[in-house]
């Protein structure tokens, strides 16, 4: 019997050179797929942002984008109405599950009332924190509310078992109230 000999290059050398260079073309097969869906995935969710801004402030024929000084960290939009109904705010805050966890709409009209909400994307706890989309009631209560009433905790009926979730949404629509302070005084 011969006992093969054993080579340090084809036993150990190639597999990692084969799995290095299959780790190659995979990174640059997913960098092509990433430059081909990006501007597309960016559309949709321009368009998705322009559906819930009409959601939000349905009495709005159109929206321009507003750039404001000192706004909450958390509002990353502000949007006029073209028509003067109102404005929108982009909200991302921090949810139950930690930072940029709740990303939302709200509208607030000319007269500083909510005329909608709708929340973009949640990370909260599936069947506990993520009813505050699911349970119409929760969202329903506030359209036609003014600051003073979204300030006072007392004033929101929470959610059982998603009580935190339900006070991070209620903080968010305060941001959009801080934020519509702000925009309105320099209109």
């Amino acid at each position: 019997m011969t006992k093969a000999k054993s080579n340090v290059m084809t036993d150990f050398g190639a597999p990692i050179i084969v799995l290095v260079l299959i780790c190659a073309i995979m990174s640059g097969l997913l960098a092509l797929t990433n430059n081909i869906t990006a501007p597309i995935i960016e559309e949709a969710e321009r368009r998705a942002n322009e559906a819930a801004r009409l959601e939000v402030l349905p009495a709005a024929d159109g929206f321009e984008e507003l750039k404001a000084e000192g706004l909450p960290a958390a509002v990353t939009g502000v949007y006029k109405a073209s028509n003067g109904a109102g404005y929108t705010f982009s909200i991302t805050a921090e949810g139950y599950g930690g930072k940029n966890t709740l990303k939302m709409a709200v509208g607030i009209d000319a007269d500083g009332k909510i005329t909608g909400t709708k929340v973009l994307s949640q990370s909260e706890t599936p069947g506990l924190g993520a009813k505050i989309v699911t349970d119409a009631s929760f969202s329903a209560q506030f359209p036609g509310k003014d600051a003073s009433y979204v300030s006072d905790i007392k004033n929101i009926d929470t959610i059982s078992g998603a009580t935190r979730s339900s006070n991070f949404y209620r903080l968010a629509l305060t941001y959009a109230f801080e934020a519509f302070d702000l925009v309105k005084e320099a209109a």
